[in-house]
């Protein structure tokens, strides 16, 4: 396995320079422009009547024009959120915040008043993880009249993380033609900031990077490795997958410093083929900055491409 590690510091009003060693002694540096101080995842079959037959036809017909509109697994899961089983509801809440389906905004919501906290814990989290602003409303008014701390805290995560949507990557298109190269993102966040704030600052800047390159195309966020192995086998790509940790800023010595440590595997078996740790730090930013937090999570994360890019050229 190929570890490549990095730093980078600047000063009030100089250049960055990452050292990125490779292997062995081998070592590259990667320079970014200056910035001013920033440094910047079976039925037989039976005959019918005609009138029968012509009754059947008109009833499909109807049931057809009802649900048209409406993914028929969203209506299903729907129903299953009134199972008198707490564990299917549960389930039911959690598979309907991976659809992707804004007709499962409504069933969620009205499972944060189910009596059953892991039942409105899993709404709640499957609201957030749908990432429609449409279901703001809902969430702040359940966190209102919510008394159950782990459940008020799962709630306010899927409210940052919808309130921070206007830095979420758009879905990334399709793999065309020229694409080589199939890229899935997994972001894992360990600073005290709300995981889907973070995440979606570090995956924009991965996204855009990757899409930015020739040849390469990228997983769209909630997409299962089965689904993302159909891609890569029918489309004859070569699958990666970068497990991304943004570690907690460290504020030491009136500095700030940013890690992402980024580990690289193949698709979708996950067998580990290198890591890299990218690490930048910013001088006179003695207090808590976001602003300057997110500026050196978006760099340490195009850094981590341009390493694995490198990476891939070489195999």
């Amino acid at each position: 396995m190929r570890r490549i590690g990095g730093a980078g510091e600047v000063g009030a009003s100089g250049p960055l320079h990452a050292d990125m060693p490779t292997s062995g002694d081998e070592s590259s540096r990667v320079h970014i422009p200056e910035v001013g101080r920033l440094c910047i995842f079976d039925r037989p079959m039976v005959r019918l009547t005609r009138a029968l037959t012509s009754f059947l036809v008109a009833v499909c017909v109807l049931l057809v024009a009802h649900t048209s509109t409406a993914d028929p697994r969203t209506t299903v899961l729907a129903g299953q959120l009134k199972s008198d089983d707490y564990r299917v509801r549960t389930q039911a809440a959690l598979a309907l915040g991976a659809s992707g389906d804004e007709a499962a905004i409504k069933p969620l919501c009205d499972a944060l008043t189910d009596e059953n906290a892991s039942v409105k814990t899993a709404a709640a989290a499957a609201l957030g993880k749908l990432t429609k602003p449409a279901s703001l409303k809902c969430l702040e008014a359940a966190i209102a009249k919510e008394t159950v701390p782990a459940i008020k805290s799962t709630m306010q995560k899927s409210i940052d993380g919808l309130k921070a949507g206007t830095t979420t990557a758009a879905a990334p298109p399709a793999p065309g033609k020229d694409a080589k190269f199939y890229v899935a993102l997994d972001i894992t966040n360990k600073t005290s900031r709300p995981a889907a704030e973070v995440e979606a600052i570090v995956r924009a800047a991965m996204q855009a990077k990757l899409l930015g390159k020739s040849g390469y195309a990228v997983a769209p966020k909630g997409e299962t490795v089965t689904q993302g192995g159909t891609i890569v086998k029918s489309k004859k790509l070569k699958g990666f997958i970068l497990m991304a940790t943004v570690e907690a800023p460290v504020y030491a010595g009136g500095s700030l410093s940013v890690k992402i440590s980024v580990a690289m595997a193949t698709y979708p078996d996950k067998s580990i083929q290198a890591s890299f740790s990218p690490k930048l730090t910013q001088s006179n930013t003695p207090t808590s900055d976001t602003k300057s937090e997110d500026a050196l999570f978006k760099l340490c994360a195009e850094s981590a491409i341009d390493s694995f890019v490198k990476v891939t050229a070489s195999m």
